[in-house]
């Protein structure tokens, strides 16, 4: 991992900075790896760094990116996943009166701070930084992050715009709110994704600020493995459903059985239940596991054990749905194309778009298990092509996403105020 900083012109030295993650309190999840991240990159420049975590926050976790425990409660956990539409609005509201109430606690006890960064903001957290911004901007915040990681619109297929439910009536009421301190530079709405940022700006002609990955490989991936050494395919990072875990599982297990001799192995993260889209768990398969070539992973992995699998990794395998990840980025494709991986994405995402500029790879149709069983195949069978394609591809790469960029947009970056476009779809 890149813990190297470099802001440019921007001078941070002594300046404080909050990072508000509620969901943090274990090695479960992206959530430490990111903010361990930006942590480091900002002390690294002089910072000084405080991070608002769970109350639950894991005590050894904690003390090297010095977090606190502030939240009794994440929406991440589903405890307000109701059945009823009515019921999951009510959930959101409670929620935002939650982070409203301890966050004007801590900033109390705790600031001023120079820049608050809020790295996953969803509807149950925009509403109470709607109001903490409008309290606090001037007194204990100087310059607010609000940071937009996930969808608020869908896509057909073969749609390349975003279609929005009727949560966008709130969305964009919200996101509106803030305009004047948009327009005076005090509040900044960011995004890592050009699509996101697309999907925000069509909603309430607010464009967000593209900001680069922090987290990069600083290793480079070492193509020459011993003689005896099995061809790694991978999929790090929490397996989800809508990452196609269960396209992946069924095109290795069919790949091993057209390829017997094919001295590989399949290493998948598996570290947490996983639901389908009817909310049934999607468990491992037996006859799958059992294969010699075959590893799970199930237990939680620190920044070293993590950074470790991505070093013995060959291919990334990410047959990630496009319904889910049309304009979210992928952390890991990051990793494995700064670390000069070639990687099997879905077509026509913003992991295509990364790969193929910055990258090398194979792209797989959307759901398509024979797609994805040929592009393995494929990197299988011309291992050494992508292996120079991917490392001759790192120094575009680490351009493209570097700890110095990430910090300049940090502290500078400014959203785009399209005026044409308040009035919204």
């Amino acid at each position: 991992m890149d813990r190297s900083a470099g802001t440019g012109a921007t001078d941070l030295s002594g300046r404080r900075l909050l990072i508000v993650e509620e969901a943090l309190r274990n090695y479960v999840g992206h959530w430490f790896e990111y903010v361990n991240s930006v942590a480091k990159i900002n002390e690294g420049a002089g910072v000084q760094v405080t991070v608002a975590a769970h109350r639950q926050i894991d005590k050894q976790l904690a003390s090297p990116i010095c977090a606190h425990g502030v939240f009794a409660q994440t929406n991440w956990d589903g405890i307000y996943n109701y059945p009823q539409a009515w019921r999951r609005y009510i959930g959101a509201a409670q929620h935002n009166w939650r982070v409203y109430r301890v966050m004007s606690r801590f900033l109390e006890e705790t600031g001023p701070y120079d820049c608050v960064f809020v790295p996953t903001v969803v509807i149950h957290h925009i509403g109470a930084w709607r109001f903490l911004a409008a309290r606090e901007i001037g007194h204990s915040i100087k310059r607010l992050v609000l940071f937009f990681r996930n969808n608020i619109a869908h896509y057909d297929v073969d749609s390349s715009e975003p279609r929005y439910a009727r949560s966008r009536i709130v969305w964009r009421h919200l996101l509106q709110g803030f305009e004047p301190q948009i327009h005076d530079g005090s509040v900044c709405f960011a995004t890592d994704s050009e699509r996101l940022a697309h999907e925000y700006e069509v909603l309430a002609g607010i464009r967000p600020a593209v900001f680069p990955s922090p987290r990069i490989s600083s290793f480079q991936y070492v193509p020459q493995r011993a003689p005896s050494a099995p061809f790694v395919f991978g999929c790090l990072g929490p397996a989800r459903f809508e990452k196609g875990i269960d396209v992946l599982q069924t095109a290795a297990k069919r790949f091993l059985a057209l390829r017997p001799d094919a001295d590989v192995r399949f290493v998948i993260q598996w570290n947490q239940p996983i639901r389908n889209e009817g909310g049934t768990i999607y468990s491992p398969d037996p006859e799958f596991v059992s294969d010699r070539r075959v590893r799970l992973i199930t237990e939680p992995l620190d920044s070293a054990a993590y950074d470790s699998q991505v070093r013995a990794t060959d291919c990334m395998v990410l047959p990630y749905r496009r319904a889910s990840y049309f304009a979210r980025i992928s952390g890991v494709a990051v990793e494995a194309v700064t670390a000069g991986i070639p990687v099997i994405y879905t077509e026509n995402t913003w992991m295509a778009d990364l790969v193929e500029r910055v990258g090398a790879g194979v792209a797989v149709r959307d759901g398509n298990i024979d797609s994805v069983v040929a592009a393995i195949s494929r990197v299988f069978d011309e291992r050494e092509v992508f292996r120079q394609r991917a490392c001759d591809a790192i120094s575009a790469a680490r351009a493209a996403h570097s700890s110095a960029g990430f910090a300049t947009a940090l502290w500078t970056a400014r959203s785009g105020l399209d005026a044409a476009g308040m009035q919204g779809p």
